[in-house]
């Protein structure tokens, strides 16, 4: 896949990352493929469901990997993560965008001014969101860069391009930094 991310405000999935994910699965299923050899029945189907999962796990980051879409997009209309919703988180539905270590981080949290009318057509593990920023005064929606091409500053960078009144104040010089 061509790399998307930067100025555009375009993140498709990362191969390299992806590729870490699968590294750091089949860790997690090492014990479990030794375990499998055991004498004891209710263990070796334990094992045989963790493997399953794993597998499971890694098919999911195979087909991500095949995938040539971009995943999250920030342009003029708002922040779109195609994995959250299938419509745009409008400019005028944010509130505020949560500070966040640009070097550390690989989460932006994001404060709806109308959550539940925001996320009230999204699949209910979003909406969710709505409803814990009303109770417990926390983001509606967290959008993560774990898997994709770029960073938490890339991501300020495309936002500060639109509406860099959304930033924190200690976010609005971030998107120049840049971590190694």
């Amino acid at each position: 896949m061509p790399n998307c991310q930067g100025a555009q405000g375009r993140f498709g999935w990362s191969l390299a990352k992806l590729r870490i994910a699968c590294f750091v699965l089949l860790g997690a299923a090492t014990p479990a493929s030794g375990a499998v050899l055991l004498s004891i029945p209710l263990l070796r189907w334990l094992c045989v469901a963790w493997l399953a999962t794993v597998a499971l796990l890694i098919h999911g980051l195979s087909r991500r990997a095949c995938e040539n879409v971009v995943v999250l997009l920030v342009d003029r209309q708002g922040i779109f993560d195609r994995r959250l919703m299938a419509r745009h988180i409008r400019w005028q539905d944010i509130a505020a965008i949560y500070p966040v270590d640009t070097v550390r981080s690989h989460v932006v949290d994001i404060e709806l001014r109308w959550p539940k009318s925001t996320l009230g057509n999204a699949r209910w593990p979003v909406r969710i969101g709505a409803y814990c920023q009303i109770a417990f005064n926390v983001p509606a929606v967290s959008i993560s860069m774990l898997l994709l091409d770029g960073d938490v500053s890339d991501f300020l960078r495309a936002v500060a391009q639109y509406r860099p009144d959304l930033l924190h104040h200690s976010n609005r010089k971030a998107p120049v930094e840049t971590h190694p």
